[in-house]
């Protein structure tokens, strides 16, 4: 359902500052980082393993230098990544472009499919940048009926548990960044740059979370995890 028109005048206005913005962050950080290093690859592994096995088009919202576009593109399986910054598809691009692997900059909200859905969309670390039921609206209708939606974004904290358990991952993550890299931190102009952009930043409660899944994607299982992140998997249903 949409908001009142006065209201949704004023969320264009915002929705148009705001990817302004990102684009501007994005576009900041992708000169600075190496390839393969545009955000975490700690849950890769696990939106790997709920595609479908029989997804034979993905679309991957948000994917920045491309690194979970081209490992989704397993098999014969066709994969468009989507991003907001030039300078991320760009450099994607010069690295993972293919037959089975495209690069599409812009909104995706904005962007002309013609009308093509896909057996599985994909979005991570991407949805905190939009209109949380626009974009899920959007979404669900990209995702081919019988096809399955994948969300996973950040969420903060509620609890002292939460914030135990997500300092206990992070502690171990940053041992693991050191025995790989010889450094516990990503480089002082990378992390300057990510904490600039994530100052104006607000996440969803697990809670909050759960809400939205249950106003736009009935039956969707809600994962929780102790990084600051929490993943949500719907499976549309077949047209009839």
């Amino acid at each position: 359902m949409l908001p009142p028109r006065s209201n949704r005048i004023a969320l264009c206005r915002f929705t148009m500052s705001n990817t302004e913005q990102v684009k501007a962050d994005f576009d900041e950080i992708a000169g600075l980082v190496d390839s393969g290093a545009s955000g975490t690859d700690r849950y890769d592994a696990l939106l790997l393993s709920l595609v479908p096995p029989n997804a034979s088009s993905v679309l991957d919202i948000g994917c920045g230098l491309g690194r979970l576009t081209q490992a989704l593109a397993v098999g014969n399986r066709e994969v468009v990544g989507v991003d907001l910054s030039p300078i991320m598809i760009k450099r994607a691009r010069l690295t993972g472009q293919s037959d089975r692997v495209s690069f599409l900059e812009g909104d995706f909200l904005a962007l002309d499919f013609r009308g093509r859905m896909f057996d599985c969309v994909v979005s991570a670390a991407a949805l905190h940048h939009m209109n949380y039921d626009i974009a899920l609206s959007r979404m669900v209708d990209l995702t081919r009926p019988g096809g399955r939606l994948l969300i996973q974004d950040l969420r903060r904290d509620s609890s002292l548990t939460d914030s135990i358990a997500a300092y206990s991952a992070l502690a171990q993550t940053a041992f693991t960044r050191l025995v790989r890299t010889g450094r516990p931190r990503p480089a002082r102009l990378v992390r300057e740059a990510w904490a600039r952009h994530g100052a104006k930043e607000v996440y969803l409660s697990l809670r909050e979370a759960r809400e939205l899944a249950d106003r736009h994607l009935p039956g969707a299982r809600v994962l929780n995890h102790w990084l600051w992140r929490y993943t949500i998997v719907w499976d549309k249903p077949p047209a009839v």
